[in-house]
């Protein structure tokens, strides 16, 4: 009877960490850019429908008991915003509206932060029952892209959206990168936090995803820079000569092996960061990823001069090529906030720094201090909104902030914090 008793939560739990799995990974639109445009559309479209359902239903509920909880009015001007941006691109354009709305499922994503809040502030999971499934979720994803990395050539899905091609690093997989700085960042804090050794594993394979598949410059400085503003405020002096000795060996350590192992690849990297220091300071603009970027930032710039208030509007790629039309190769998103400011204006930018302000806010309030899971939300959006400023990853992946902000939401509301929430 007991063996069977446990074969049942066993076979339970994994189905609902499946099914986690699958809200978790159509959040962040891990599938999103899957060369099946079907299955793609089909899956996305359901996602969005039971978003868009279950805040319909909470504000009937609303209307009902004329109260209406601060998380789903924080979604309305998300919601408002694509609507807003698809006229926009109608009047510049010349862009059918529905082209423009359609283009813009990504932002919808928003909604799983009013979907997570509520979960956890509705008890249909228990906070540490959620935290498992979040983080095991995450544990699927870095296996999953780790898997395609090692084992699967990129270069046979150059021809789709799956895959883009870097002057400096070759082809790379359009993965929604920032939920693995997540994980890291939640290794981390269970390390130092609560003291648990065995997340060391999940925090250096995190970190070599990171550092051999992503090399990205400046997510590398943004994560510095946030793990560097929680050791100042949480280390004492002591702590941090002491965790800059022991990042200084492992660093020496891990060049020492990569020169050894790997010498071409370390050439490879410290030949990027070299490359970024010259250019800025204008010793060196050879390198075509910089005049791509260069040229982008003069076609943004001057976009956002003609219509600074609400931007030129979002383009569908189904529409004329999208924003290539403009030119052969320009990307909003890859010149961060200018792109922002060019795409959305200045109203619609303010609006997707609307989570981060309320985040720094929230902050100040919460009293779990010692809870990785608080913690590391709080650090994933502020690496989040560093790194906006150079990559408007929001125009592709918007999930990732969405479900640490509802997150940080519960936390901000939860019964223990609540006197302060008064």
């Amino acid at each position: 009877m007991k063996i069977n008793l446990s074969i049942n939560n066993i076979v339970k739990g994994s189905f609902y960490q499946l099914l986690w799995f699958l809200f978790f990974a159509s959040a962040f639109s891990i599938f999103g850019r899957l060369p099946n445009r079907i299955f793609v559309d089909v899956s996305s479209l359901g996602f969005l429908f039971i978003l868009l359902v279950h805040y319909g239903f909470e504000w009937y509920k609303s209307v009902r008991i004329k109260k209406v909880r601060n998380i789903t009015l924080i979604m309305l001007p998300f919601l408002i915003m694509p609507i807003i941006s698809a006229i926009q691109a109608s009047r510049v354009f010349g862009q059918p509206i529905v082209f423009g709305l359609i283009a813009q499922r990504q932002l919808t994503m928003v909604l799983c932060a009013h979907f997570v809040a509520i979960a956890l502030s509705d008890m249909w999971l228990t906070k540490e029952k959620f935290e498992k499934y979040f983080i095991g979720s995450l544990h699927i994803m870095l296996f999953v892209f780790l898997v395609f990395y090692m084992f699967v050539n990129p270069a046979r899905f150059i021809d789709t959206d799956f895959v883009t091609l870097s002057p400096n690093k070759g082809y790379r997989y359009e993965f929604p990168d920032s939920c693995i700085y997540g994980l890291f960042l939640y290794s981390l804090f269970k390390i130092w936090i609560t003291k648990e050794k065995g997340w060391l594993l999940s925090a250096l394979l995190s970190a070599f995803y990171i550092l051999v598949y992503l090399m990205d410059r400046t997510q590398l400085i943004a994560i510095a820079g946030t793990i560097g503003v929680y050791v100042l405020l949480n280390f004492s002096f002591p702590r941090i000569i002491r965790t800059a000795i022991l990042a200084g060996v492992g660093g020496v350590i891990a060049f020492g092996a990569l020169g050894l192992l790997a010498p071409d690849f370390l050439d490879k990297n410290i030949n990027l960061y070299v490359t970024a220091v010259e250019t800025l300071t204008g010793e060196k603009v050879a390198e075509s990823s910089t005049n791509v970027r260069f040229m982008e930032s003069k076609i943004a710039l001057d976009g956002f001069i003609k219509h600074p208030i609400m931007g030129v509007g979002f383009l569908s790629t189904k529409w004329n090529d999208g924003f290539r039309s403009l030119n052969k190769h320009f990307y909003p998103v890859d010149v961060g906030i200018l792109g922002n400011l060019f795409v959305y204006g200045i109203i619609g930018t303010l609006v997707f720094y609307i989570p981060f302000f309320i985040t720094w806010k929230y902050s100040r309030k919460i009293k779990s201090k010692n809870d990785a899971l608080i913690v590391s939300s709080i650090y994933v959006l502020l690496f989040q909104f560093a790194d906006y400023f150079t990559a408007a990853s929001n125009q592709k992946f918007f999930g990732v902030v969405a479900v640490y902000f509802g997150i940080v939401y519960y936390y901000r509301y939860r019964k223990d914090n609540l006197e302060e929430a008064l």
